[in-house]
């Protein structure tokens, strides 16, 4: 099952939002289970770890940017919950973004913020997401992208 993209920045409210196109096969479950091979197979692709939990840490849950502070942004899939962040140092330069709580690859996502900037994302198209987030297909510019939210 697909949705169109519909890529949401409330300036007012500092809100990013952004519906993906996915299938119920290629969803982890939130807590990390379901999220790639079992630990120990060849095909393991490391430690997941775990979504932090400390309020306005990156990556850590959020409904809404002032949840956020001193990250800049929440971005969320429409109707959903989201992950805090902040922008790229350039738009495909992701060397200031926070390490990631596992093993996967720090990368910069375009939102459509009126000033160009792209933040900082989890990107889960070949490492499961930390536990507590959940990998999902978002239609961009670019093309298709696997993102942890």
């Amino acid at each position: 099952m697909s949705s169109a993209l519909v890529l949401v920045l409330v300036v007012g409210s500092d809100l990013a939002c952004t519906d993906r196109s996915s299938s119920d096969d290629d969803m982890g479950s939130e807590d990390g289970s379901g999220d790639g091979p079992p630990a120990g197979d060849p095909g393991d692709p490391g430690d997941p770890g775990d979504q932090p939990a400390e309020p306005g840490v990156m990556y850590s849950a959020c409904v809404q940017s002032s949840e956020c502070a001193p990250q800049e942004f929440c971005v969320f899939p429409q109707g959903e919950s989201g992950f805090c962040t902040s922008a790229c140092l350039a738009p495909t330069d992701p060397s200031g973004c926070d390490p990631p709580p596992g093993d996967q690859g720090s990368t910069c996502f375009d939102i459509g913020l009126v000033d160009g900037r792209w933040v900082c994302a989890l990107d889960c198209a070949s490492s499961p997401c930390p536990r507590g987030m959940r990998c999902e297909s978002v239609a961009a510019a670019g093309g298709e992208r696997s993102i942890c939210f």
